[in-house]
């Protein structure tokens, strides 16, 4: 059964991000000191949850990276930052060049993320719009509300440790018997049809990622899509399924959590 916990809205589009799912998620952590998400991505799992006495959230896209940092940093420049960008096929069509100022690069990708037809960091899809049968303000009154929501979650990052690192090198060294794992790894390449993310993840590197898994001394959750390699690495974890099945291009995927112990 989910927390009551509050739903937040997805102040970041994300490929695989689990804000409407997030309370059901959190419901499965049991006691801890240190909280660790090796994956972060949308940070949907963290920005609802209640903080922990220390946190450390990692990824291995720097964009997203700069992004949190920028929002815990540099909040106020950020989001007045976004409060002055239109919803524009223009701003879209610059969103993916680096300029190497951190806080316009943070500005162009929250514009790419939501701005975009599809939550694909892989490549660019196109600049979202509607046809005149739609409501014509739609998107753009949605996008009017990013800066005040990644400005009410920027506390929460205030004493989060932010990393950028090999997701399996901040495991290892975080393995306490006090310090609970959430990993939301890029879903396996077989149990989805195309590339979604900015840095995935290959076969061996899911091997890997449970090897260190089951080897962490403290609690771990790890939501995926059901699939044999995690059944067969995991067997003996408690498995919960978290959304009745879906069918995705003919495909049924199933969300699930393997939990530790």
């Amino acid at each position: 059964m989910a927390l009551l916990l509050p739903r937040r809205s997805a102040a970041l589009r994300y490929p695989g991000s689990k804000w409407s799912i997030a309370g059901s998620v959190i419901a499965h952590f049991g006691a801890h000191h240190h909280y660790l998400e090796p994956y972060f991505g949308s940070g949907a799992v963290f920005f609802t949850k209640e903080p922990s006495p220390h946190e450390l959230i990692n990824d291995t896209n720097g964009a997203v990276v700069n992004l949190f940092r920028m929002l815990r940093d540099r909040t106020e420049e950020l989001c007045w930052a976004l409060e002055a960008t239109p919803w524009s096929r223009d701003e879209y069509a610059i969103s993916d060049v680096i300029t190497g100022d951190p806080l316009e690069d943070a500005r162009r990708f929250v514009v790419r993320v939501w701005q975009a037809h599809a939550s694909d960091l892989a490549k660019k899809t196109g600049w979202k719009t509607r046809g005149v049968r739609q409501r014509a303000r739609g998107m753009s009154d949605r996008w009017s509300r990013v800066p005040a929501e990644l400005r009410s979650m920027a506390w929460r990052l205030a004493e989060a440790e932010i990393e950028n690192r090999p997701a399996v090198d901040v495991m290892r060294r975080f393995s306490a018997a006090d310090c609970l794992i959430y990993a939301d790894p890029p879903y396996l390449p077989q149990v989805r049809t195309q590339r979604m993310y900015g840095q995935e993840m290959t076969t061996a590197e899911h091997v890997e990622m449970l090897d260190v898994l089951r080897r962490h001394a403290g609690p771990v959750v790890l939501s995926g899509y059901d699939n044999d390699l995690y059944n067969a690495a995991l067997a003996g974890w408690r498995q919960v399924t978290l959304k009745p099945p879906k069918v995705e291009k003919g495909a049924t995927r199933t969300e699930k959590l393997w939990i530790k112990p």
